[in-house]
């Protein structure tokens, strides 16, 4: 297994509420674009869709990586998902690699992906993988 760390910056978050309930919970869906800088080196976009409870909220969504990686260049599809408390300064996610996404030198990728969003606002981003001949 293999590990390349970044950072992360936010590019653009364009989040559209869709629905809200009587009780105070909403949902929404949301379009962000980041530009990563580090081991791992490209952009991505994707698209999450939220639930926002009373001081509490969770989200689903799917990011395509656009990247270098230690010599190799392509793409791959990391599938979201994460629950966690409104008031929570740091916090962090696991995000795992979609199966058979992975295009041109990073065709066959596997793995997973935390991010760790720190005290003063900055976030990290550290990719365990491996590249695969195939997918099986």
């Amino acid at each position: 297994m293999s590990t390349a760390t970044a950072s992360f910056t936010l590019d653009s978050w364009d989040e559209d509420e869709w629905q809200q309930t009587p009780d105070g919970m909403k949902f929404s869906r949301a379009s962000v674009t980041k530009t990563y800088s580090g081991e791992l080196e490209g952009t991505s976009r994707a698209q999450f869709l939220f639930a926002y409870g009373k001081g509490g909220a969770g989200y689903v969504g799917h990011e395509v990586i656009e990247v270098s990686i230690g010599g190799s260049k392509g793409s791959f599809m990391l599938q979201h998902q994460a629950v966690g408390l409104m008031s929570d300064e740091e916090g962090g996610a696991e995000w795992h690699i979609v199966p058979g996404t992975g295009t041109e030198g990073l065709a066959g990728i596997q793995g997973t992906a935390t991010m760790r969003k720190l005290e003063d606002g900055s976030h990290t981003f550290t990719l365990n993988y491996e590249l695969l001949d195939e997918i099986v």
